[in-house]
C-alpha cells in the first residue's frame, strides 16, 4: 500500500485520476475470466476458448457499455460504464482501502431482496443448488468413462454414485463461520434433541439378504472380496 495523494496538494487533481487508475489495476477491478466464473457449469476455463469464456461467466463479463445514467420505465437504474470489464467501484473507498471492491447500486426492492438474501447465504452456506449437484454429476459420468466399459450394470451404477459423492463433497461451499465452529469444536447448531447414528447399507441387509444380496469383486489390490451392503470380506 502506497499513501494516497493529499486533496490539498497542488497536483491533486493531477495524481489522483493516475493513482486511482494504478489501484484498480493492482487489485484486480478490472475483471479477468478463472475458475470460480464457471464453478456452477460442467467446464473448466481452459476447455473453453475466449468466445465461450465470456459467454458463460457467471458473473457476466464483459458487460454491456452505458454511456450516461438513466432510468428505465420500470424504475430500474443503470449507471454509466465505459469499460465493460471494471468491477463497479466508489473512488474514495477504493483509493483509501486499496483493495478490490464490488460496489452495487440498490435501488429497487426486489434487488434490495436479492441482496439482502445474498448476504444471508454467504454467511451460511446452503445445500447444494441443483445446478452444482448437475455438474457434479456430469464430472462423476465423465470419470466413470475413464474405467471402460463395465459387464455388471450393478457394478457401473454403485461406482457411478460412488463418483457423484465425491464430486458433491468436493464442490460443497463452507461459510467462514462454519469452518470456525468446525475449529473450535463448538458445533454449528443449538438444539436439546438427540438423534441416533443411522445406516442405511445396513439397513437394507437387515430388511432382506434376497433383495440386497452380497457381491464379489476384485479389489485394486488384486484380491477378491465379496461385499455386502455396509461391510465386506476377503475370499
Amino acid at each position: 500500500m502506497v499513501r494516497p495523494p493529499h486533496p490539498q496538494e497542488p497536483d491533486f487533481d493531477i495524481n489522483w485520476p493516475q493513482f486511482l487508475r494504478e489501484i484498480l489495476d493492482a487489485s484486480g477491478q478490472i475483471h479477468a475470466h478463472n475458475d470460480t466464473c464457471y464453478k456452477k457449469t460442467p467446464f473448466s476455463m481452459n476447455s473453453l476458448n475466449p468466445e465461450d469464456r465470456d459467454r458463460l461467466c457467471r458473473f457476466n463479463y464483459p458487460t454491456d457499455l452505458v454511456s450516461e445514467s438513466f432510468m428505465d420505465e420500470n424504475g430500474k437504474i443503470s449507471l454509466k460504464r465505459d469499460n465493460e470489464r471494471v468491477v463497479g467501484y466508489n473512488p474514495t473507498i477504493s483509493g483509501s482501502f486499496q483493495c478490490n471492491t464490488d460496489f452495487k447500486f440498490v435501488g429497487s426492492g426486489l434487488f434490495g431482496f436479492a441482496v439482502s438474501l445474498y448476504m444471508t447465504l454467504y454467511a451460511a452456506k446452503s445445500d447444494l443448488s441443483s445446478a452444482v449437484i448437475m455438474s457434479a454429476l456430469a464430472a462423476a459420468t465423465k470419470a466413470l468413462e475413464k474405467y471402460g466399459p463395465l459387464s455388471d450394470d450393478e457394478e457401473r451404477c454403485r461406482k457411478l454414485l460412488l463418483k457423484t459423492l465425491n464430486q458433491i463433497s468436493a464442490r460443497r461451499e463452507l461459510s467462514g463461520q462454519q469452518v470456525a465452529c468446525a475449529l473450535l469444536g463448538i458445533g454449528n447448531h443449538i438444539t436439546d434433541a438427540r438423534f441416533a447414528v443411522f445406516h442405511w447399507s445396513k439397513l437394507l441387509s437387515w430388511i432382506s439378504i434376497v433383495e440386497f444380496p452380497p457381491y464379489t469383486k476384485r479389489t485394486e489390490d488384486g484380491i477378491l472380496s465379496t461385499f455386502v451392503f455396509g461391510s465386506s470380506w476377503k475370499a
